[in-house]
């Protein structure tokens, strides 16, 4: 009687687990999406914020930034030297974002990877926080659905024999 509440809870359990994974694998692609989304809007912000520099470099410097950033180095006025370091800043954020963006154009796998195991801490922390939970029942999130709740359940299934091999009984043999 015990043996079969247990093998009927682990049943109820493996259900509940997938249940759970595929929810999560429905998750995934909405999250991702979110993610690079947050990811465009700080580089659309960064990229703006540099347009009065980009300009002022078109005028004085014949379009390039760096130049521009070093006369500012070299200026004995320390308030314009602090501006070159700003406008350094701003450049190094924008080249960051633009490689980060560029890593979630990738394949869906790459998305996937980069948009949950190599992030920015401080724009995923920010994406996490303002996602609001939904699930779009396209191929993506579907198969990603799949795969994760088939994932689970094979790890699950190779836990549990672990678990309980050392449990079973061996076939008696007679020794001949």
């Amino acid at each position: 009687m015990i043996k079969g509440l247990l093998r009927t809870c682990h049943g109820y359990f493996r259900i509940t687990l997938f249940m759970a994974a595929l929810l999560a694998g429905l998750q995934l692609p909405a999250f991702i999406l979110h993610y690079e989304n947050t990811v465009l809007a700080h580089l659309s912000e960064a990229r703006q914020s540099l347009q009065p520099f980009i300009a002022d470099a078109r005028v004085h410097t014949d379009g390039d930034l760096n130049k521009l950033i070093q006369r500012y180095r070299q200026n004995a006025d320390a308030a314009v030297r602090a501006g070159g370091i700003s406008v350094n800043t701003l450049v190094k954020r924008r080249d960051y974002l633009e490689e980060l963006a560029m890593r979630l154009q990738a394949s869906q796998w790459h998305r996937i990877w980069h948009g949950l195991f190599d992030t920015d801490p401080r724009l995923f922390a920010e994406a996490r926080e303002h996602y609001d939970y939904q699930i779009v029942l396209n191929a993506t999130a579907i198969g990603w659905g799949l795969v994760s709740g088939l994932l689970v359940m094979v790890l699950f299934d190779l836990l549990s024999a672990l678990c309980t091999l050392p449990f079973r009984r061996r076939p008696f043999m007679i020794n001949q």
